[in-house]
């Protein structure tokens, strides 16, 4: 008679001989855009990160043209490399002016990489890439 294992026992053996991820190089940011609402108080940020092993943080802050931060959001160990989200701006948008978007990129304390992008706050449908 054949003798059944257990599929857990099976599952816990197989993770054993995994071996474990190694970086070549810290994540960086690979690509980030900035797709006002059409309501302009809403931002839709993307954001594309290198591959990584160990999860980093992802830190997002939009300024207003004074240099005031209207929009903050910090994202914990991130699982995936693609971050698609919505900004609310705090205070009552400025039609046309300049914002500037800071992204970092972080684990431990340390800065892995950091980018500042600007934009105009006007609706523009977002391309399909």
């Amino acid at each position: 008679m054949t003798q059944i294992r257990d599929p857990i026992e099976v599952y816990r053996e197989s993770l054993v001989s995994i071996p474990p991820a190694v970086e070549e190089r810290p994540p960086v940011i690979r690509r980030a855009e900035v797709w006002p609402y059409p309501d302009l108080t809403r931002l839709w940020i993307r954001v594309e990160v290198g591959p990584f092993a160990a999860f980093p943080n992802l830190a997002l802050a939009v300024a207003d043209p004074a240099g005031q931060a209207v929009a903050t959001m910090f994202m914990v160990e991130i699982r995936e490399s693609y971050q698609s989200v919505t900004l609310h701006l705090r205070q009552p948008p400025r039609p046309g002016e300049r914002y500037t978007l800071e992204i970092e990129l972080s684990r431990e304390e340390t800065v892995l990489d950091a980018h500042t992008m600007a934009f105009d706050l006007v609706f523009r449908e977002p391309s399909g890439e």
